[in-house]
């Protein structure tokens, strides 16, 4: 009986640990489907370093709005910082001035009175010196002009004249005076110059 079972084992077909061969169908499929993956993880990457640029985007432009938000109060804090100095300096000359006022009051006081006319010549002439003074406290000076050569920086020629005392393009004749605040002229001074004849 034991033999029999053994002759019967010897004649039973053998099968082999094999796997079928894939179809070709079967291998693209596993490229396309590896292809798909690794297209998904390309989007997937995409989406992140977009992501992230966005909120770059987004951090630059709240930057940028602060930025430009305390640069509008920095000019607000600036604009305002100047009126009150031109307010300041403004309040100063006129400081410098009301006592020029009050001497031509003075004056005018002593014309109605009767005063003479060398004592209101001696007031005028004071209150002169006075606003000169003045006008000096803000760097504020006169043009020399008689006898200079023209400059038209600085001088503004109303005419000419035939001299002989002075040589061609001489100011000769100052119809009006100029003045300067520092190096800026102001008003340029009215003047004749010399033409020879």
């Amino acid at each position: 009986m034991s033999s029999h079972k053994k002759d019967h084992k010897e004649h039973e077909p053998k099968i082999e640990d094999q796997t079928a061969p894939e179809t070709v169908e079967e291998q693209l499929g596993d490229v396309v489907a590896d292809d798909l993956e690794a297209l998904y993880l390309e989007i997937q990457q995409l989406t992140s370093e977009r992501d992230e640029a966005k909120e770059q985007v987004l951090r630059t432009l709240a930057d940028l709005q602060n930025y430009q938000r305390d640069f509008q109060n920095y000019r607000k804090r600036n604009q305002q910082e100047i009126l009150a100095l031109r307010q300041t300096a403004t309040e100063q000359f006129v400081t410098e001035l009301l006592p020029v006022l009050d001497n031509f009051e003075r004056t005018i006081a002593h014309i109605d009175a009767g005063a003479t006319v060398e004592s209101l010549l001696g007031g005028i002439k004071a209150v002169e010196r006075q606003l000169r003074s003045a006008l000096e406290t803000q760097n504020v000076k006169r043009i020399q002009s008689v006898g200079e050569p023209f400059d038209p920086e600085l001088h503004e020629a109303l005419g000419t004249e035939v001299s002989t005392e002075h040589p061609e393009d001489t100011v000769t004749l100052e119809i009006e005076p100029g003045y300067k605040m520092g190096e800026k002229v102001i008003r340029p001074a009215r003047v004749k110059v010399a033409k020879n004849a």
